[in-house]
């Protein structure tokens, strides 16, 4: 048994378990649908607050799209970390964030974005996987979170990204099945990695049969809903896969500290509301993932 030397203080989880574990060799990597979608955010932009920065994510007025018709990919990720921060973050004047706890300082580095699927399953999983320039090689840190109810991939920013992102420790994210991928039944089109239309043949985060619409179907599919499968009891398994996915990042990212594995990488879960379930049932599997677990 790996005995974790201590955790470092996780400061703002109030109310949280802790589960220490021992740590084994990395599963599998999961196959990704669509590959690894890089994207770097220097100068800028950022990891963290999508270049927001303090007063961007404090701002009542979320981010405009220059074409309110055909925003960007960009200007879509500026809207969803903006809306994710502000449903879970309290950053209202006296909230105490940025003063008591917590800070919106930009992080530079390397974005990964994935679908992954679990055996047999009809719908995948989005997985994100952050990376600061900032990452010790040395000290080698993933945190693992899962987005709390139906949000989509950026859910649990607030959370895992703003205590992982400046403390120099990859960050990985899933949707556990959930997410904000919905479908026109009409003409079943879905969305691409990078939150726009796919096009035809291209992987998707929520697929529907073209002939739904026909078959009673409703109008707007949402995948948590319509997806066919019971995402609820994979939600542990989702977890597990984000966090073989970070390690399969770090081969690519850092090839010459390898092997990474579970054996010489710290693993973080945390998880808040039904992110906080996920990260349990993930601490219920099988086998040595995860150092630690924090469920809010």
């Amino acid at each position: 048994m790996k005995r974790s030397p201590a955790l470092f203080p996780l400061a703002g989880l109030s109310a949280a378990l802790l589960l220490a574990g021992c740590a084994g060799v990395a599963p599998r990597a999961p196959d990704l649908e669509a590959g690894l979608d890089l994207k770097t955010y220097r100068d800028g932009d950022d990891l963290l607050t999508a270049g927001l920065g303090e007063a961007g994510l404090r701002s009542p007025a979320p981010p405009a799209f220059a074409n309110p018709d055909a925003p960007t990919a960009q200007e879509l990720r500026r809207r969803a970390v903006w809306t994710n921060w502000r449903g879970i973050a309290d950053l209202a004047p006296g909230g105490g964030y940025g003063s008591v706890y917590g800070q919106l300082s930009p992080v530079p580095g390397r974005e990964y974005h994935a679908f992954a699927r679990l055996p047999g399953r009809k719908q995948p999983h989005r997985v994100m996987v952050q990376l600061p320039d900032s990452f010790d090689a040395q000290a080698r840190c993933v945190v693992v979170a899962a987005s709390s109810g139906s949000r989509g991939i950026y859910g649990a920013i607030a959370l895992a990204g703003a205590w992982g992102l400046p403390r120099g420790c990859a960050v990985a994210y899933t949707d556990k099945g959930a997410g904000t991928g919905y479908v026109d039944t009409a003409d079943g089109r879905g969305f691409a990695l990078d939150g726009q239309l796919a096009e035809a043949g291209e992987p998707v985060e929520f697929a529907v049969p073209r002939a739904a619409a026909s078959d009673g179907f409703a109008p707007i599919a949402v995948k948590h809903a319509h997806s066919g499968d019971n995402p609820e009891a994979d939600w542990g398994r989702h977890v597990e896969q984000a966090a073989a996915v970070a390690l399969q990042v770090l081969e690519l990212a850092h090839p010459q500290a390898g092997p990474w594995t579970h054996d010489n990488t710290r693993v973080i879960a945390v998880g808040v509301s039904n992110g906080g379930g996920a990260v349990l049932r993930a601490a219920e599997l099988p086998g040595d993932t995860f150092d630690a677990v924090v469920a809010v």
